[in-house]
């Protein structure tokens, strides 16, 4: 991206702001959707997202990464909160325009080009590591020994850091595919920032297939990596306890026959019970956190897949108050994944949960469990 300055004589020929057409979405419709949805409830939720993922991470700081988990669950975060502040900036010319109408509508153009990618990016970035996250859980449950020995806190940063430096840099190019121009507007009566295609985009058009294309695979590959782990955990788990649960038996048959036989039956008409309490609370946490990236990928997965099977369904072209809307409509899920771990984790684990009231008592009146 680059800044051009450009002389006045120039700027009715060459740089017109774009008008697009009323196609599917009037322009009047789409600025109702934009304070409504854009400017309120994504600017709030963004800004909650700041704060949840700033304490999720003071959380984990706070107990110290012991394990392969926090360090894992921090890098989330992290970009989580990536996401959100660049979510939060860019909003933020809903505000300005109260006292400045032309550094709003500047402010909007340029945080478009920046903050509009960088949430984008941020949400691929999570939603591999999440799918790292499945995996390394279910090697746990497969071969714990194994894995405890090899996956170091030490290799999960390692692993953390490749996947976000990677996935992040495989899109970075985007970056480049707008200039950021200065002109005069008369309904301002000044200068202001608009955005449009550069060369470097109208000479290597294949970036946007790529970029769409991508934009749909990655989040999708990494739902089936996450739901097939999560589905062999289970598996596992319920294995597991029906294991122990079995040689409880026998013990106690040395004690009670009778006892056997009764519990035998309730066994074999109450299969549920056959997971404890604690399995139980682990496989409802990795139902919750793929029911979170579900309802959050769906709707991106399918917004890229009609970019890329549709060129014009895209920013500066014929359905550009369309493609706006519904962008409006997925940053608000991605916003939503990534404002919701705090509670998540409250409401889930025991550990997090005591150290949470430890660094802040005054929101709990309840002694940690």
């Amino acid at each position: 991206m680059s800044t051009i300055e450009v002389a006045d004589v120039q700027l009715d020929v060459y740089f017109a702001e774009f008008i697009p057409p009323e196609i599917f979405v009037t322009n009047k419709a789409r600025r109702v959707i934009e304070i409504a949805l854009e400017l309120t409830v994504n600017f709030i939720i963004s800004l909650l997202g700041i704060f949840t993922n700033i304490i999720v991470i003071s959380v984990f700081v706070k107990q110290g990464f012991k394990d392969s988990v926090g360090i894992s669950m921090t890098a989330i975060s992290m970009w989580d909160l990536i996401k959100c502040l660049g979510g939060f900036m860019q909003r933020c010319y809903g505000p300005i325009s109260l006292f400045d109408p032309a550094a709003a509508f500047s402010w909007s153009n340029i945080s478009v080009v920046i903050f509009n990618y960088l949430g984008s990016f941020s949400t691929y970035v999570t939603s591999v590591l999440a799918a790292y996250v499945a995996v390394e859980r279910c090697l746990c449950v497969t071969m714990p020994l194994k894995v405890k020995w090899l996956l170091t806190p030490k290799l999960a940063l390692i692993i953390c850091t490749v996947i976000s430096v990677s996935v992040f840099g495989y899109f970075a190019v985007i970056f480049g595919i707008y200039d950021v121009v200065w002109v005069y507007n008369s309904n301002f009566n000044t200068r202001v920032a608009i955005y449009k295609y550069n060369r470097f985009s109208q000479n290597n058009t294949n970036l946007f297939y790529y970029y769409n294309m991508s934009g749909a695979l990655w989040p999708l590959a990494s739902l089936v990596v996450i739901v097939i782990s999560t589905v062999i955990i289970s598996y596992k788990l319920k294995e597991a306890s029906k294991f122990r649960l079995t040689h409880k038996e026998v013990a106690a048959g040395a004690v009670n026959n009778a006892s056997i036989e009764k519990d035998n039956k309730g066994l074999n008409t109450r299969p549920s019970k056959l997971l404890s309490k604690r399995d139980q609370q682990v496989v409802k946490m990795l139902l919750v956190i793929i029911v979170i990236f579900i309802v959050n990928l769906v709707p991106r997965v399918a917004h890229y897949l009609a970019k890329y099977f549709i060129p014009e369904f895209y920013y500066l072209r014929q359905y550009h108050n369309l493609i706006t809307v519904m962008a409006y409509v997925v940053f608000t899920f991605d916003f939503l994944n990534g404002s919701v771990n705090l509670f998540v984790f409250l409401a889930m684990s025991s550990s997090f949960r005591s150290t949470y009231i430890e660094m802040f008592p005054f929101c709990f009146s309840v002694k940690p469990q």
